[in-house]
């Protein structure tokens, strides 16, 4: 089966990351993937060109979440909503994805993030959905069914 199809999870995914691209002007691309790192798909557009790749942005932010996971227990300060980091030319936000997933978004810089979140978080919603509605045996499944981590590192 091909994961680009129309009407399977993964181009569903693609479809609301070209969204999330085309309604926010200063986002220039995203990657969902699952908690322990690996792409489900992405719309890096012209990040791309920069030499992002999606691997890397996948297993990191899968770190990042996790370990903000655990930092927010700690503190006792609910449930986590998003990580976000500041960087001199923009801002990469992580938001969770359901249990098995994660939404990381790349924003330029300068940019308030107020109205941004908002959307990204429907995005988020709306994949968690998607990926939640698949619900193949886990030899079938392009990616694996693991819940959330609550911490750094390897599980």
């Amino acid at each position: 089966m091909n994961p680009e199809a129309s009407g399977s999870p993964r181009a569903e995914v693609l479809s609301e990351l070209r969204g999330l691209r085309a309604r926010l002007p200063h986002v220039e691309g995203s990657v969902v993937a699952t908690t322990d790192g690996m792409v489900i798909a992405h719309d890096l557009g012209a990040s791309e060109t920069y030499g992002v790749e999606p691997e890397g942005v996948a297993a990191l932010s899968a770190v990042n979440l996790g370990l903000s996971h655990r930092i927010v227990d700690t503190a006792s300060h609910g449930d986590l909503q998003e990580t976000v980091i500041r960087g001199a030319f923009g801002q990469v936000v992580t938001y969770a994805a359901g249990d098995r997933a994660l939404l990381t978004v790349l924003i330029r810089s300068p940019v308030d993030l107020g109205g941004q979140h908002a959307v990204a978080r429907e995005v988020a919603e709306r994949v968690a959905t998607l990926l939640a509605g698949d619900r193949r045996d886990e030899e079938e499944s392009s990616w694996p069914s693991l819940p959330l981590r609550h911490g750094p590192g390897p599980a």
